[in-house]
């Protein structure tokens, strides 16, 4: 029972080793400051371009909220893929993973490390996306109206950003070029999986199994849902209507079966 309760905080210590070391390489290359930059102005520019020309703010502050956290799912989307786009593939690119796995360090611990640290730096750009977005609330309509259903969405596009970065760290896994495992995560995300949404609705097929179906539904708790818009998610008809807890158990599969497969074809390509 001793040794293996040591070897449980051996590995939860070497993943915490690992995430931090993946943290520090982002803060290192900037993306943390990239992406931290990209959330503020995203939240900002509903604020400011309105107040500047004088054109008058939305009527209520579920309007504000839902017209701001419109563009939530691509901020998710670019983040993701700058955290975990080459997270995997620029190891085995560089060679580098082959230094690290002959160490005493378990290889899982590295891995898991690197998706957490993945994780938690979209989850923080998210954050702060969100935490301006309220501040502007609270000024303009009062605290008040920071209502139960901006938590729901902040807690949605958690589970939503979870989903994404494992699919993103999945092609991380299974691609040799990092360029390459950045830019289809990226336009997976941004353009493949949506249009095939739309082609799936042509047909009459509903198309519940993929993951940015259920982008929409990040604003959807404000009350009229999205017809039209900007980036993935986004529904040009309404033909069908997402199902909000099929889109929990869609983006749960998608979180854990994809970071699970992700982490077991990395583990084989050690050996390439």
């Amino acid at each position: 029972m001793t040794k293996v309760m040591n070897k449980v905080k051996s590995d939860i210590y070497d993943t915490f080793l690992s995430t931090k070391f993946e943290l520090l390489k982002h803060y290192r290359r900037n993306r943390i400051q990239m992406a931290v930059l990209m959330a503020i102005a995203l939240a900002s520019v509903f604020y400011l371009i309105p107040t500047i020309w004088d054109i008058g703010l939305a009527e209520t502050a579920g309007d504000f909220a839902q017209l701001n956290l419109g563009f939530a799912n691509l901020l998710i989307i670019i983040s993701g893929a700058l955290f975990a786009g080459d997270i995997i593939s620029l190891e085995f690119e560089n060679r580098t993973g082959l230094i690290l796995f002959p160490t005493p360090q378990d290889h899982n611990s590295i891995f898991v490390g690197k998706y957490i640290a993945s994780v938690v730096s979209t989850l923080s750009v998210l954050t702060i996306y969100y935490l301006v977005t309220a501040l502007e609330i609270q000024y303009v309509y009062g605290l008040s109206e920071i209502s139960t259903e901006f938590l729901k969405s902040y807690l949605f596009s958690i589970l939503y950003m979870c989903g994404a970065v494992s699919l993103i760290f999945f092609f991380s896994s299974i691609l040799k070029g990092a360029i390459t495992s950045t830019l289809l995560g990226f336009f997976s995300l941004m353009m493949i999986m949506p249009i095939t949404e739309q082609v799936m609705k042509m047909v009459e097929i509903e198309p519940w199994f993929i993951i940015t179906y259920y982008g929409g539904l990040i604003t959807d708790f404000f009350g009229v849902a999205q017809t039209s818009g900007f980036g993935p998610g986004d529904r040009f008809e309404a033909t069908f209507a997402p199902d909000f807890y099929t889109g929990l158990m869609v983006m749960l599969g998608y979180t854990i079966i994809l970071f699970l497969l992700g982490l077991f074809l990395a583990n084989r390509r050690r050996g390439e």
